[in-house]
Parts: structure tokens; C-alpha cells; sequence
């Protein structure tokens, strides 16, 4: 069987995205880890929801979670079962099995296939990249680490230029590409700044200092996607 581009990348991620987990979870905890500032609990949560994620877009690419199907239990009961022999295994190299790290797991498990069984591809990674974001911006001290690297910086124009190209694509795959390029423009650019309006709005509900640097580099990022969308879409459309 021959394999489309999409299930080309899903699989490629997820043979990076998994072996790097595991890898993780069976070493002392990195101290960048330590000083990141989230939640033990959230992590888990979100290496969780994104693993299951990939897993579903790997064996069903190209539709969404039905309950009324075995594909998704055979999934879940992988997942599930990945997830208590890597509880167990952590306890065979120094570190703790944790029950409550496992019910993390199952959350997010369990938020990801609820999502994918309302939400198609695009949908549920326009969702899902959203709340990277907002975590990492508000709920994280993950940006403020390196500030030599400009690593905050750095985060802002390079999420906020893949959030933009994956809405445009959302938008594309609804039908919204044929359209006036001024109307196309404003729409291109509404999720973003939408987003990025609601990430700084509540920086201090999470008492996070607001950067105007970082607010420009999301510009630019967001304003970076334009171009690339057209050069995206010349390299990748079927020839004639």
C-alpha cells in the first residue's frame, strides 16, 4: 500500500516522538525538567495526549476516532498497556512508579481521543498546537532558562509561524482558499491573533511578565507564514 504524504510525517514523528519518551522517563530527571516550573502531572498529561495523538493519526490517517470501531480500542489498550509497563520499568532504573503520573497518562489519553472523535487532522492539530502554546507561554518558566539564547524569543516567531501555516491549511481544506487576497489575509491572520491576544491577556492570571519582544517575534512569525504558505503550495502541487 502506498503511503500519502500525511501518513509519511506521522509516522516519521511518532518513530522519533516515542523512543525519545521512553528514553526520558528511564533516566534520572533532566534539570531542565526541574526548573521548568509545570506540573509533574501536566507533563504527563500532555506527553500523553500527543502520543496518542500520533498513534491514532498512524493507524487511521485520515479519519476521525469512532467508538463503534475496534481500531480505536485496539489503541487505547496499546497505549494503556505502554503506559503501566513504563510506570513499572521506571522503578527498575532509580526512578518511582507513580500511580498518579499513570492516571496523568490516562487523562491525557482520554482528552486526545475525545478530541479526535470530534475534530479531523487539521482540527484536532490546530487544537492541539493552541494549547502548546498557551502552556508553554503561561503555564512554564521553560522560556525564561536560556535568555542568552533569546530562547523565548525564538519560541514565539517559530510557534506562532507553524500555528498560522496550520490554520491556513485548515482553512484551505474548508474551502476558504478561493478567495480575495485581502479577505484571505484577514482570515489567515484572525486564529493567530486571536491567540496570541488571549496568551498575553491572562499573563496575569499566571503571574507572567508581558514582553513586547516576545509580541513582535509572534508578528513576525505570524506574518513569515504568508510567504511560506505560497511556497509551500508551489512545491507540493501535483503536476499537470
Amino acid at each position: 500500500m502506498k503511503l500519502l504524504r500525511r501518513h509519511k510525517t506521522v509516522l516519521l514523528v511518532l518513530g522519533i516522538y516515542w523512543p525519545a519518551i521512553f528514553w526520558l522517563t528511564h533516566i534520572p530527571i533532566p534539570a531542565i525538567a526541574r526548573q521548568s516550573g509545570m506540573s509533574d502531572k501536566t507533563m504527563h498529561v500532555l506527553a500523553y495526549f500527543t502520543l496518542i495523538f500520533l498513534v491514532w493519526f498512524a493507524v487511521s490517517p485520515y479519519h476521525k476516532v469512532r467508538w463503534n470501531r475496534s481500531k480505536v480500542w485496539l489503541v487505547l489498550v496499546v497505549v494503556v498497556w505502554y503506559g503501566v509497563i513504563d510506570e513499572y520499568l521506571q522503578s527498575r532504573v532509580g526512578r518511582s512508579a507513580d500511580v498518579m503520573d499513570f492516571m496523568a497518562n490516562l487523562f491525557g489519553v482520554a482528552v486526545g481521543l475525545v478530541l479526535l472523535s470530534i475534530l479531523g487532522f487539521w482540527s484536532a492539530l490546530l487544537t492541539a498546537s493552541a494549547v502548546f502554546i498557551f502552556v508553554i507561554s503561561n503555564m512554564s518558566n521553560l522560556l525564561s532558562l536560556y535568555p542568552e539564547y533569546h530562547l523565548s524569543t525564538l519560541f514565539h516567531f517559530t510557534a506562532y509561524t507553524a500555528f498560522t501555516l496550520i490554520w491556513i491549511r485548515h482553512m484551505a481544506r474548508r474551502g476558504n482558499w478561493h478567495i480575495g487576497l485581502g479577505s484571505w489575509l484577514v482570515r489567515s491572520l484572525a486564529a493567530p491573533i486571536a491567540l496570541l491576544i488571549v496568551v498575553k491577556a491572562t499573563t496575569l492570571i499566571f503571574d507572567r511578565p508581558f514582553y513586547w519582544p516576545e509580541a513582535v517575534a509572534a508578528i513576525l512569525g505570524m506574518a513569515s507564514a504568508i510567504p511560506l504558505t505560497f511556497i509551500i503550495f508551489t512545491i507540493t502541487r501535483p503536476k499537470k
